[in-house]
């Protein structure tokens, strides 16, 4: 003759329970107040497996709540705990038969972990906490550049003055940074999972890409330079800007942006390099990259502005032997006085 009573009953009821792939160990964990972000992670995992799950673990939390109160080392009676449980539930409508199933489980499984957890006392609300998400700051001081890679091995440079920040959650699904300043990023390739570059005027959206990003904020401009690959551009609203291709760049300033095709990709990246290249720049855009390049503030006299462009390499060169270069070319008076140059126009000798 076959066992029905509860013991026989409960056992096939264990086995149906190992099916479903309870988390016990995390949610004993989180129970005794010891749980990791690792635990809470794989609770909220299998909650989100389906619907029926979340009645599992509310039938779990309120059948141990009973014995909240309870002495250490106490011994639940399981027969009388399976047949209260097994009452309650047998008086849903017959609409429910298969919520009755994962419910009986789910009670099963609250009978056991009280032996297991036997004396263990929680709050009556159990409530997933999300760790807290915290933020990974690099700069690249004055003077210097900084190159990260990122957990996804994604790489950027820093050049001189510019910072990036990313989360601790940041991972090959959840790819996102904030950066200020220039940054020259090679992004692994994840149609699904695109890069997002949070910048202070653009977004950046990227796929698996090589390119380069500078914000200049006292010329309020931004701009995208795209070596290889795919990008998308937005505003700060999300709202999409343009595509890029491969060679081409996206000027954005002061709400308009414009598409270039400079002719030459490799001056605008060169910094990666250690290498300052100049293709008929004027003079105010050449210092203000010498500032940065050496850590100095350089102050260019205003009548020298929008007078003389300039095309040169600068690799090893120290700042005074490019200064020196410079006033053979244009008429110009420099002083040096610590971090502080000024810069002023000669005029010809009468």
């Amino acid at each position: 003759m076959r066992d029905f009573s509860p013991k026989n009953d409960l056992t096939t009821r264990r086995k149906k329970m190992e099916i479903q792939n309870i988390p016990w160990e995390a949610i004993s964990a989180k129970l005794n107040n010891v749980a990791e972000s690792d635990d809470l992670k794989q609770i909220q995992a299998w909650l989100d497996l389906s619907a029926e799950n979340h009645d599992i673990l509310s039938e779990i939390v309120n059948t141990w709540a009973i014995t909240k109160s309870s002495p250490e080392f106490y011994q639940p009676d399981m027969t009388y705990n399976w047949s209260k449980l097994m009452q309650k539930i047998n008086i849903r409508s017959e609409k429910k038969n298969r919520l009755m199933v994962f419910l009986r489980v789910a009670a099963a499984a609250a009978v056991l972990i009280l032996v297991f957890l036997a004396g263990i006392t929680f709050s009556d609300r159990f409530r997933i906490q999300q760790p807290t998400i915290t933020y990974s700051k690099i700069i690249a001081p004055k003077g210097n550049k900084t190159q990260i890679i990122l957990p996804d091995s994604s790489r950027v440079w820093l050049n001189s003055g510019a910072e990036l920040w990313y989360p601790s959650d940041y991972s090959a699904h959840n790819r996102e940074v904030w950066m200020k300043g220039e940054c020259f990023f090679q992004v692994q390739k994840d149609p699904v999972h695109p890069l997002l570059v949070h910048g202070t005027k653009i977004q950046v959206k990227v796929f698996g890409t090589t390119f380069n990003i500078r914000e200049d904020d006292s010329k309020d401009l931004s701009d995208v330079t795209l070596l290889a690959g795919k990008v998308e551009v937005l505003n700060l609203k999300n709202q999409k800007i343009s595509d890029l291709n491969p060679g081409q760049q996206l000027v954005y300033q002061k709400g308009v942006s414009q598409i270039l095709a400079p002719e030459n990709m490799d001056a605008m990246t060169s910094w990666v390099n250690n290498i300052l290249i100049f293709n008929n720049q004027p003079f105010e855009e050449v210092i203000r990259y010498l500032d940065g390049w050496y850590g100095v503030d350089i102050q260019l006299e205003r009548s020298l502005y929008y007078r003389h462009n300039y095309t040169f390499k600068v690799k090893t060169e120290s700042l005074r032997e490019v200064l020196e270069l410079i006033t053979i070319i244009t008429p110009i008076n420099y002083k040096i006085e610590g971090d502080q140059i000024k810069i002023k126009y000669k005029p010809k000798m009468q």
